[in-house]
């Protein structure tokens, strides 16, 4: 990846914030948006270095390179010397690029410490580099996070109803990352649609992309494109509606199942993109509903067909495809597919976002007995131990925002 010139002109800047995958990240990203996109010299990458590669002696002055770290102890190391600041970063739109779940990195990977980098270790990161990035004037500070954290508090309101409080999280983070300086975030289809109404509230402009899209969703204008580039970018915008359309040609009949009401919406959207041209009773016939879990005669707590739902889930050659945000330990996903698999149903898929699965849920979640195969996207980066097929569609997906969202910058200037 060629690296930053310290007198270039170039207006976007991208920054990642950790090593490892999410440097691969802003590597991919930048080479899509020179070439795909076409920014060419408008797009440059400022590479930061971890405590060990800075030459022993090198003084702390005005001279120094870009140091993302963790001390010894876990605490955040973010070090910029005056020349690479006003050189490099001032003037520009910068994208700090940063991975906010890393199930399996460690704090010192080469030194056989064992502590784990946490949720709260990647948000404390974006919050140094936005302090230390705003002593120079900057175009805007736009962050770029292929999956958002601290999701689970979205349903905060509702429980407090009951008498049943919990830290609000979404809302505290996001404030604090406003307060650092963030104008612009872009992240890949967040868990609540909460996030973006407290990001609104707060004045940061948010943009979900949602990879269940169809190319009927997509604006190839926008997007600048023309000629032969649009067709192969287009098609990497749409990971799972490129995969229906190949299961389509087996012939075989495809049912989309909604596994509660949580994914309905999903579900029904996505449906209703993979078949435009069915009638209203062809349509319903194709769309699977599921309500959750009721204690059955052995005792077991399983989810339910709704009454409604017309579909069949003994279809033995039939595909049966689950769409979701994102997976864990696989729970809800197993339990429907047991359902499905009792009632002499075929092959059943979970098709998901982000694959948040942690060590200690890795059995259960590699637990085939039910489903056939996952397929994910690779917005979190996992171990080889998780059997999950995933779709490097992340670094795609990303560009494509942040191209739309930095063009509208510019144009505003």
């Amino acid at each position: 990846m060629a690296k930053n010139s310290m007198h270039s002109q170039t207006k976007l800047l991208l920054i990642p914030l950790s090593g490892e995958e999410t440097s691969g990240l802003a590597e991919d990203m930048y080479n899509i948006l020179k070439g795909d996109f076409a920014l060419d010299d408008q797009v440059e990458a400022l590479i930061g270095k971890r405590r060990a590669d800075i030459e022993k002696g090198t003084l702390k002055d005005h001279r120094h390179p870009l140091v993302l770290d963790y001390f010894v102890d876990g605490e955040i190391e973010n070090d910029i010397g005056r020349n690479a600041l006003k050189d490099v970063v001032r003037g520009k739109h910068i994208v700090l690029i940063e991975h906010l779940l890393t199930p399996n990195r460690m704090i010192s990977p080469d030194s056989g410490d064992s502590q784990r980098v946490s949720p709260n270790d990647h948000h404390m990161t974006v919050r140094a580099a936005l302090k230390v990035f705003s002593k120079v004037e900057l175009l805007q500070i736009t962050g770029c996070f292929p999956y958002q954290t601290y999701v689970r508090a979205h349903s905060i309101e509702k429980y407090e109803i009951d008498g049943f409080f919990q830290f609000d999280s979404l809302s505290l983070t996001l404030d604090d990352l406003v307060k650092g300086g963030l104008k612009a975030m872009v992240t890949i289809d967040p868990h609540s649609q909460k996030a973006a109404q407290i990001a609104s509230s707060l004045g940061l402009s948010y943009h979900a992309i949602n990879p269940f899209q169809s190319g009927r969703t997509i604006n190839p204008f926008k997007l600048g494109l023309s000629g032969e580039r649009t067709e192969k970018v287009m098609k990497q915008l749409r990971p799972y509606h490129n995969r229906f359309e190949v299961l389509k040609k087996s012939g075989k009949n495809i049912y989309i199942v909604i596994v509660d009401d949580g994914t309905e919406p999903r579900g029904e959207n996505f449906a209703d993109r993979a078949y435009p041209d069915l009638k209203p009773e062809e349509f319903y016939a194709k769309v699977v509903y599921f309500g959750k879990g009721r204690p059955s005669l052995t005792g077991e707590t399983l989810p339910y067909l709704k009454h409604f739902s017309k579909a069949p889930i003994n279809d033995s050659e039939g595909i049966y495809i689950l769409p979701d945000d994102m997976s864990a330990s696989t729970g809800t996903a197993q339990e429907v597919a047991k359902v499905i698999k009792r009632a002499g149903g075929g092959q059943v898929e979970v098709w998901t976002t982000h694959a948040v699965t942690m060590p200690v849920q890795l059995t259960k979640a590699n637990d085939r007995e039910y489903i056939n195969k996952i397929v994910c996207l690779d917005t979190v980066p996992q171990t080889k131990e998780l059997n999950m097929e995933f779709i490097p569609a992340t670094s795609h997906l990303l560009s494509a925002e942040l191209y739309k969202l930095h063009q509208r910058l510019v144009a505003s200037r």
